[in-house]
């Protein structure tokens, strides 16, 4: 059996190749269609506690009573003894194969099983000397013959992107990501026997709609080709579940996969579960009083305790107690008490931003918000981040709630409740509208509010409109993010880190014919045919966009060719402007961030960055902007710098000298130095002009104000994509590098 211990991918693949036709060439099926197997890994080591033979009497006869099956995680040869780790879905056993006893031809056979091979083994069970329990391997199989190598066999996956990707390997390498998802469903199926203990009946919805409805969101919208008309992804079950209520159903629930085209970041995705539940003839009060138990109970079956620990959003512990009853605060009054607004006295949303500026509260919105959307913006600033323990937040506007029931005594509030831990929204709750006159006024205000702008306003429903029309009981529910709450119980940062196949940008693509063109030089005609002066410069050339491959293709530098003390002295030969100097070194730490988050070399990739303005002060490119780059290279040739990183230079300026980029480097330096400008910017408009308190939503707030730092060129920071990254995560990765060495940049 090979360790291969640092396997190179592609030796390893076909040394396993080669070992597959050998397997074959002994007639031995590789890929068999079953295997009887009569133990667990867990179950084994449990038999072996309570009786085993001696280990020498098992040895001269053993026993064929046991078989396991599993992938090889480790091996150790010893001559004419070796053992091996078997992993199963319920752990890992040690087992020993042993020439007397396999046979000298069987034995031998061994070298053609590698690491995460699947195997099935059947033997007796020994206690090592060491006292480990063991299985004595008497005969085995090949299950199933692994082309690839395991990553790293003692530190499993270390990139978290790779997990997200890969999620596979992250369950077999680290054993502490199967127990997440394992809680996971335990989670559910614990909520769901609950439920349904309580009279709650399972249900299913439409996941393709002709209307999005049921939440305040922006659907992702396809279309029924059969048909010939829109159709959107739900955003929320919640109007089809209370139809049901009009049908007769009595209490009804559902585990809904939602979507939702929104931004995303550690505690929103596109795509999530959301358990939705609704009770005929229950308030917001009945509601509150059975998710505490609900979620009591949760916690008790899963945990035994009230109290666990989690992770504040520093990462800091924070020990959460769930024991009630927990206390029910006035969405208006918090936000009274934390910002000195009234928010019944702001009746429009001018009044509400004189009120926000006059307070010298800083909030990001678009200019089209409605109020009520405003009203939450200035929530989630100045009041959710001080609830930790479990909270209660009731009484939401009734132009924040769409669909929720006003309250009896004051019509300007609902009869609504959101349940808050760690900061976060757990459920969002409250009791439903049954006046179908009520709802289409809602409905209404709603749609005033798309057409000035706001894009997650709901739509008329008059198919809802109808059911309500028909008679719908007093009833009250909410919706619970699964993945979220998973996350929480977890100490998990990310929602990915709870789903199983997060949804991710490809990785790769078929090249285009254009891929395979060769690099233009400087010498080549298309680079030296435009002659652009500076004041043509402000102006983009038209027809130069990047070309539209959706994946790069990727360098592998192993060689800059130059240091980065090398590199230096060139910048000090070259570049005299102190605000140029510190351009180049703001874009070489972007780069190295991006070839650490990449895989990629990072002091190339740096040193491509630091470089790629080193012509900007010669007289001729003033003149002659087609040059940027051009010049460049040639210098970079003349010191040997790598071919990769003088292509990426002259291609940083594609715009006008037509040399297209291709590769990640060529794209990596576009979005990167590009990138640095947009984020200096934004620090500047902070109060106290500091990068570490820039947040990469104010940045991409700015990008999409066009009027805001003119000079940086949006569609260049969007080749972030060619990447694979969406330029959410581009920009956290480039903030994060400048932050790095803010005390250099002076901010």
């Amino acid at each position: 059996m090979n360790d291969n211990k640092t396997p190179n991918q592609s030796t390893e693949f076909k040394d396993r190749l080669e070992k597959l036709k050998k397997i074959k060439e002994l007639g031995v099926n590789p890929y068999p269609e079953k295997f009887a197997r009569t133990h667990f890994s867990s179950e084994a080591l449990e038999l072996g506690e309570k009786e085993i033979r001696e280990t020498d009497d098992v040895i001269k006869d053993p026993k064929n009573n046991m078989s396991l099956a599993g992938r090889i995680m480790t091996y150790r040869e010893h001559g004419k003894i070796s053992f091996a780790n078997l992993q199963d879905f319920q752990g890992k056993i040690q087992i020993c194969f042993m020439q007397d006893v396999l046979g000298e031809e069987t034995y031998k056979q061994l070298k053609l099983i590698d690491n995460a091979d699947h195997i099935g083994v059947s033997g007796e069970l020994i206690k090592t000397k060491h006292g480990e329990i063991t299985l004595l391997v008497t005969s085995y199989e090949l299950l199933s013959k692994t082309l690839r190598p395991l990553p790293e066999k003692f530190h499993g996956l270390s990139d978290q992107e790779t997990k997200y990707r890969q999620r596979y390997l992250d369950l077999i390498s680290d054993e502490t990501s199967m127990q997440r998802f394992m809680l996971r469903t335990k989670v559910i199926s614990t909520i769901r026997r609950f439920l349904e203990d309580n009279n709650f009946i399972e249900v299913e919805t439409p996941v393709l709609q002709t209307q999005p409805s049921g939440a305040v969101a922006k659907p992702f919208i396809t279309h029924h080709n059969s048909l010939d008309i829109p159709a959107y992804l739900r955003i929320a079950p919640e109007t089809y579940l209370k139809r049901l209520i009009v049908g007769g159903f009595d209490r009804v629930f559902e585990f809904a996969r939602c979507f939702r085209n929104e931004g995303m970041d550690p505690s929103h995705l596109q795509e999530f579960t959301m358990l939705e539940y609704y009770a005929a003839y229950w308030n917001y009060e009945n509601n509150m009083d059975f998710t505490e138990k609900m979620i009591q109970n949760m916690m008790l079956e899963i945990f035994g305790t009230l109290k666990i620990t989690i992770l504040d959003q520093e990462g800091n512990p924070q020990e959460i107690d769930f024991k009630g009853p927990w206390p029910r605060l006035s969405y208006r009054e918090i936000i009274k008490k934390d910002s000195g607004i009234d928010i019944e006295e702001c009746e429009d949303k001018d009044t509400l931003v004189n009120q926000i500026k006059e307070k010298g509260i800083e909030l990001e919105f678009d200019p089209g918000i409605s109020r009520g959307n405003l009203v939450d913006v200035l929530y989630k600033k100045v009041s959710r981040p001080k609830l930790i323990q479990p909270a209660f937040v009731i009484n939401h506007p009734a132009d924040t709630k769409p669909l929720a029931r006003r309250n009896d005594k004051d019509g300007n509030v609902c009869d609504t409740f959101q349940l808050l831990v760690n900061t976060w929204e757990i459920v969002n709750a409250y009791s439903e509208i049954v006046d179908p006159l009520d709802q289409r006024r809602r409905f209404e205000q709603q749609a005033e509010a798309k057409a000035a702008g706001d894009e997650e306003a709901m739509d008329m429903d008059e198919d809802y409109l109808a059911a309500m029309e028909h008679g719908m009981p007093p009833n009250s529910g909410w919706g619970m993010g699964i993945d979220r709450l998973v996350a929480l119980l977890t100490q998990q940062p990310n929602l990915r880190d709870v789903v199983l196949f997060p949804f991710m940008r490809p990785t790769s693509a078929v090249p285009s014919e254009e891929s395979y063109k060769p690099h233009q030089t400087a010498s080549s005609p298309q680079a030296n045919d435009q002659k652009i002066t500076p004041e043509e410069h402000e102006k983009k050339p038209e027809g130069t966009k990047a070309p539209q491959n959706s994946i790069a293709n990727q360098t592998n530098i192993q060689e800059a060719g130059i240091s980065r003390a090398e590199a230096m002295a060139l910048i000090e030969e070259n570049i005299k402007t102190p605000g140029t100097v510190m351009h180049s070194r703001e874009a070489e730490v972007v780069l190295m961030g991006l070839a650490k988050h990449l895989g990629q070399n990072q002091e190339a990739w740096g040193i491509a960055g630091l470089l790629h303005d080193l012509d900007w002060e010669q007289d001729e490119v003033q003149k002659d902007f087609a040059l940027h780059g051009i010049n460049s290279a040639e210098i970079l040739e003349s010191k040997g710098v790598n071919p990769d990183i003088i292509h990426a230079i002259r291609a940083h300026n594609y715009q006008y000298n037509n040399v297209q980029p291709e590769t990640d480097l060529d794209f990596a330096v576009i979005c990167g130095e590009q990138i640095t400008g947009l984020i200096y910017a934004t620090a500047l408009i902070n109060p106290d002009k500091k990068l570490a308190s820039v947040k990469v939503k104010s940045i991409l707030k700015r990008m999409k104000k066009k009027d805001f730092a003119r000079n940086v060129d949006r569609d260049r920071i969007a080749d972030c994509e060619k990447l694979g990254l969406s330029v959410e995560e581009f920009i956290e990765i480039a903030l994060k590098s400048m932050q790095a060495i803010s005390d250099e940049i002076g901010l």
